[in-house]
C-alpha cells in the first residue's frame, strides 16, 4: 500500500455524496416539472389543454449531458386524455447554452411533432418524442402481425421446421428507454406433423450497441457445453439474432419467482422460515455460478479490474463537471482502491456473467436459471461473486422499509448484520465448488458499491443516496485493510 488514507478519512471525504445538488433533484420532481409547463406552455396556461399528470421517466448523465425524459397525460377540455413523451437536456445553473425565453414553444403546437420548449427556470430543454430512436426495432416486436412473421423465420431456422404460427401476444415485461426493451411473446402454432415441438413462449430482445449480439454469441457458447452447467443451472436457448434489426431471440426458462424478490421478502420478513429458504436459494445459486464459471466457454471480450476501475474514475469526472466538488471527494478511496487492485493477484479468467446479481437468477421447483448474458466476459470470478454481493445489500436495504435510510436507525444496523451473513454464505458456498480469492471479492464488491453510489447520482435516484452511502461506509470500516 502506497496510500496514507484510512477508513475514517475515506468515509469522511464520501459524505459529500450524501445529497444532490437542488437544480439536480428538481429536474425529477414531477409538481416542479409539471408547474413550470403550465405557467411555459401557452396551450397549458389558457386552458386548451390540461395537464393530467407528469411523470419523469429518466433523467440520467450521459456524457457530459444531463438526458431527459417526461410522460405526461393531457387532455382538451371535454377529451378524452392522451399521453405525450417529452425528451431533452437539463443544464447545470450557468451552463445553459441558449438564453432564458418567457415562453416555451417555436410555433408548433404542443404535442405535435416538431414542437420544442425551454423551462428557463428548470434549465430543461425539451422535445416531443414519436418515437424511441434509439431502438427503431421495437414497433415490430410490439406488433403481433409483424412479431409472428419475424418469428416464424427465426424458429424454422433454429430447427423448428415446422412452426408456423396461428396466434402471437407479445407483450412489453421490461422498457429502458433508449437503452433496451425485453418483450415476452405467447404463441399458438397451426397443426404440426413434423419436426421438435417448438417453445409456447419465447424471449425477443432489442438494445442500443451491439449488447445483443455480445449475448447471443455467449449464450451459444455456453450452449455448446451442457453437460459442465445442465445439472446446476437452467440456461435459455439462443434462437437467433437479427444482426441489421439490433433483436436476440431466445427460448424461455421456469420462473416462480426471481431471487431479488425472495430476498426482499425474507428479509424485510426476518423469519426463520423465508431466511433459511433465502440462504438454501443462495447455496443452489454459487453452485451454479461455479458452475458457469467452470463451462469453459470462451469469450471474445475480457474484462478487468482495472478497466472496471478506469471507468469508475471517467464517471466521477464526468459528475464532476456539473458538481466539482465529487473529484476530490471521490480521491481518497479510488486512490486505495487502485491501490489494492496493484497489490494483489487475480484469479485466472472465466467464463463471467458480468452483470450478475439477485435480479438475474430465476427460481423454479427448486432450480435455478441464468438470464441477461449481454455483457458476458471472460473475467476473474471474484467479478461475479463481488457485483452479486454489492446487489445482494442493496435488495436488502430496499427491502428494510422507510426506516432503512436512518443513518442510525436500529433496524438499519440489524439489516446490515443480516446481508453480512447472508454474503458470507454465498462465497462460502461458492468456494465448497470452485476456488476464489475472498481479498479480490471485497475489492470488485467495493468497487461495485461506489458505482452503485455513483449510479444514484447519475440516474437521480435521491431516495437511495443515504442508505447506498451508508452500505458502502459499512463495507469500508468493516474492512481490516482500510486500518491505519
Amino acid at each position: 500500500m502506497t496510500t496514507t488514507y484510512d477508513g475514517t478519512t475515506i468515509v469522511a471525504s464520501l459524505a459529500v455524496f450524501g445529497e444532490l445538488p437542488p437544480w439536480l433533484a428538481a429536474g425529477v420532481d414531477p409538481g416542479r416539472v409539471g408547474a413550470s409547463l403550465e405557467h411555459h406552455v401557452p396551450e397549458l396556461r389558457d386552458g386548451r389543454l390540461r395537464l393530467l399528470s407528469t411523470g419523469c421517466d429518466r433523467l440520467r448523465a450521459k456524457g457530459d449531458e444531463w438526458l431527459a425524459r417526461y410522460t405526461l397525460s393531457v387532455a382538451e377540455p371535454r377529451g378524452e386524455p392522451r399521453e405525450l413523451v417529452l425528451v431533452g437536456n437539463l443544464w447545470p445553473p450557468g451552463k445553459d447554452p441558449a438564453a432564458p425565453s418567457a415562453d416555451a414553444g417555436t410555433g408548433v403546437a404542443f404535442g405535435e411533432p416538431g414542437w420544442r420548449g425551454r423551462l428557463p427556470e428548470l434549465g430543461l430543454e425539451l422535445c416531443v418524442q414519436t418515437f424511441d430512436e434509439a431502438l427503431p426495432a421495437l414497433p415490430g416486436l410490439v406488433d403481433p402481425g409483424r412479431a409472428a412473421s419475424l418469428l416464424e423465420t427465426v424458429l424454422r431456422d433454429a430447427g423448428y421446421v415446422d412452426a408456423t404460427i396461428a396466434a402471437c401476444d407479445p407483450v412489453v415485461v421490461r422498457y429502458k428507454p433508449g437503452s433496451r426493451c425485453t418483450v415476452v411473446v405467447g404463441l399458438e402454432y397451426a397443426a404440426s406433423t413434423r419436426g421438435p415441438v417448438p417453445p409456447e413462449r419465447v424471449v425477443l430482445k432489442t438494445h442500443q450497441g451491439d449488447k445483443g449480439e455480445s449475448a447471443w454469441e455467449a449464450m451459444n457458447a455456453l450452449w455448446n457445453k451442457p453437460l459442465a452447467w445442465r445439472d446446476a443451472v437452467r440456461l435459455a436457448e439462443p434462437l437467433g439474432y437479427l444482426a441489421d434489426e439490433r433483436i436476440l431471440v431466445q427460448g424461455p426458462v421456469p420462473e416462480d419467482q426471481t431471487l431479488k424478490e425472495l430476498a426482499k421478502l425474507a428479509i424485510a420478513d426476518g423469519g426463520t422460515e423465508l431466511l433459511d429458504r433465502l440462504r438454501a436459494e443462495l447455496c443452489r445459486t454459487a453452485r451454479a455460478l461455479a458452475a458457469l464459471h467452470g463451462s469453459g466457454a470462451s469469450y471474445g471480450r475480457t474484462a478487468t479490474l482495472e478497466d472496471e476501475l478506469d471507468e469508475v474514475h471517467e464517471v466521477v469526472e464526468r459528475l464532476a463537471v456539473s458538481v466539482p466538488e465529487l473529484a476530490p471527494a471521490a480521491m481518497p478511496l479510488l486512490a486505495h482502491l487502485d491501490d489494492l487492485a496493484r497489490d494483489t493477484v487475480a484469479d485466472p479468467a472465466v467464463s463471467a456473467h458480468h452483470d450478475f446479481r439477485p435480479a438475474q437468477v430465476l427460481l423454479n421447483d427448486g432450480g435455478v436459471a441464468f438470464i441477461d448474458f449481454d455483457g458476458a466476459c471472460m473475467a476473474e470470478p471474484a467479478l461475479d461473486i463481488g457485483r452479486f454481493r454489492a446487489k445482494l445489500r442493496d435488495t436488502a436495504i430496499s427491502a428494510a422499509g422507510p426506516d432503512a435510510t436512518g443513518r442510525s436507525a436500529r433496524p438499519f444496523e440489524v439489516t446490515l448484520e443480516l446481508v453480512d451473513d447472508l454474503c458470507d454464505t454465498f462465497l462460502e458456498d461458492y468456494q465448497r465448488h470452485a476456488p476464489v480469492s475472498r481479498e479480490r471479492v471485497l475489492l470488485w464488491e467495493t468497487c461495485d458499491l461506489f458505482t452503485t453510489l455513483l449510479h444514484a447520482w447519475t440516474k437521480v435516484r435521491s431516495a437511495r443516496l443515504g442508505a447506498r452511502l451508508t452500505l458502502l461506509e459499512h463495507q469500508i470500516l468493516s474492512d481490516d485493510r482500510y486500518l491505519p
